[in-house]
This record gives C-alpha cells, sequence and structure tokens, in this order.
C-alpha cells in the first residue's frame, strides 16, 4: 500500500474507510521498527469497517526518550487536532451529564507500540484531553524488562541459527549476572539502576492500567499472545493479563499456539480476525 494513499497529521498516516464512514476510529500503534507497509495490513481491516485509521509507527529513538522520560508533548498536536475536530476525544475539565459514546478503539503492538501509546497518552493529558476509547486490543504485549526477552530483542536480527543461540545466551547471561547485582546493591541501599524506569516498565501501564498519572485509556482489553513469542513471553503477558483484572478492567485473553512475535494475525488470520470482529461486536 503507498503512503500517498494516507493523509499525514504530524507522525500520524490517516487512512479514510474505504466503505461508509461509521463514525469510529482506530489507533494503530506499531511494532518497534515497524514498517508502513506491514501494520497498514492490519489498517486495511478497520477501513473496510468504517473505520479512520490512525497509523504510528514505532522507532528506536522512541525508546530513549521513554528511558529519560522527556518526550515532546507537542509531538502529537496535529493528531490530537485530527482527532478533536472528528469527535474522538473528550475533555477532562468538562463535566458532560452524560458520558459521551466511545467512538474509537486502540490496537497496540509489542513493546514498541506500547511505548508509542505513553507518549500519545501523555500529550492527551498535558492538554487535559482523552481518548474517547471504547476497546483496546493488545497484540504480543506487553512483556517485561527481563534477560530472556531482551535477549532475544537484541538478536532479532541475525539470521543465522547457531550464531543467534549464541549471542542470546551470552546476552542472557550477562544481563541476568548484572540483575543479580543491582539487586544485591538495591538490597543494601545502593541501587545501580533501578529496573522499574526501563522503558518497558514504564510503558506497560498506560496499555493495561486506568489509574497512570499522566493519561489513561478506558474500555475493555484483549490480550492476543503465543507461546511461541520470543520477545514477548507468554509468562509475562499473563503477568499483566492478571494485574489488569485486578484492577476490574473487563479482560478478554487468546493464547495461541505457535505464532512468532507480531504474526499471529500471519500465522492464525482467520482466527484473529474473527476473535477481533467478536470482541469489538460486544464492547463497540
Amino acid at each position: 500500500m503507498d503512503t500517498n494513499t494516507y493523509e499525514r497529521a504530524g507522525p500520524a498516516f490517516i487512512g479514510r474507510p474505504f466503505s461508509e464512514d461509521a463514525g469510529k476510529a482506530v489507533i494503530l500503534c506499531g511494532w518497534m521498527d515497524g514498517h508502513f507497509k506491514h501494520v497498514e495490513k492490519y489498517a486495511h481491516f478497520y477501513r473496510t469497517n468504517g473505520y479512520t485509521a490512525y497509523i504510528l509507527l514505532s522507532a528506536y529513538p522512541d525508546i530513549a526518550q521513554a528511558s529519560n522520560q522527556k518526550e515532546d508533548i507537542h509531538h502529537f498536536n496535529d493528531v490530537i487536532n485530527h482527532l478533536e475536530e472528528r469527535n474522538f476525544l473528550r475533555s477532562m475539565n468538562i463535566t458532560q451529564p452524560t458520558e459521551p459514546k466511545a467512538t474509537a478503539v486502540v490496537h497496540v503492538f509489542s513493546n514498541g507500540g506500547c511505548i508509542k501509546l505513553r507518549h500519545l497518552l501523555h500529550s492527551l493529558h498535558a492538554q487535559n484531553k482523552s481518548l474517547k476509547s471504547a476497546a483496546v486490543i493488545l497484540d504480543s504485549c506487553p512483556g517485561s524488562a527481563s534477560a530472556k526477552s531482551g535477549a532475544s530483542f537484541l538478536t532479532v536480527g541475525l539470521k543465522n541459527g547457531p550464531v543467534r543461540t549464541v549471542a542470546k545466551s551470552s546476552i542472557f547471561w550477562f544481563a541476568f549476572f548484572a540483575r543479580s547485582v543491582n539487586w544485591f546493591f538495591t538490597r543494601i541501599g545502593f541501587p545501580l539502576y533501578d529496573i522499574s524506569k526501563h522503558p518497558i516498565e514504564v510503558s506497560a501501564p498506560h496499555a493495561v492500567s486506568q489509574l497512570n498519572a499522566k493519561g489513561n485509556l478506558t474500555g475493555p482489553r484483549l490480550f492476543l499472545y503465543s507461546d511461541a513469542d520470543e520477545l514477548c513471553a507468554m509468562d509475562e503477558v499473563q503477568g499483566r493479563i492478571e494485574a489488569c483484572k485486578a484492577e476490574g478492567i473487563v479482560t478478554e485473553e487468546k493464547l495461541f499456539i505457535g505464532s512468532p512475535h507480531v504474526k499471529h494475525a500471519v500465522v492464525h488470520k482467520e482466527e484473529y480476525w474473527s476473535l477481533v470482529s467478536q470482541f469489538l461486536s460486544r464492547h463497540e
């Protein structure tokens, strides 16, 4: 799909519905370094069903910005203006007699998508606005800042199987040792690094919680994850699911078998989109 068929508003690619405009929007937060043509395939489903699609791509500089917590809160101004013009936002300063109908869906991919989502929510919060979100779909996320997932992420570009295995193992044990040392110094009151400030750890709550100080998403969550995901391991996602449930948020989940990271819609195409369609029909 050519990007020229999309409008631009700041960092967002905006695709109008193919069919009759249903007055609904989807915000797709792509995985880290995901190409437009790959994320756009998901937008195609929504545009076919009457949604305006907003594609936000994630890039490696987003990691550094989340790590030092110095994101540019004006980065999404054009996107926010576009959303507001189409009545997809609510003001946090105005008390309304009835809650406006939620008309937006947020579809997030991987930890990179969570990092991008956090930045967007912070920018909305700075303007005392929030998204009229009806539902949140979490594909292959959120994970945790673990040694295992980190080793997989850092070696994802290695195509040689044996080389990648050795590299993953080396990085894993180095990270495990570093975390053990950090744990010891933390116990005696001299932490070397606060893991809670890792980009993944500061971003994940914005996907699974409605109690964040700087921006929240409302609506039920659908977790789509796999037993074969090396970057966002099954047990890590399940930990996020339990946290979501503990907060009282309506939570649904599907554990796919055998599909790699952000490939569930490829390996299990019909089931994936059937689950998404049924979820949206129940909660929009």
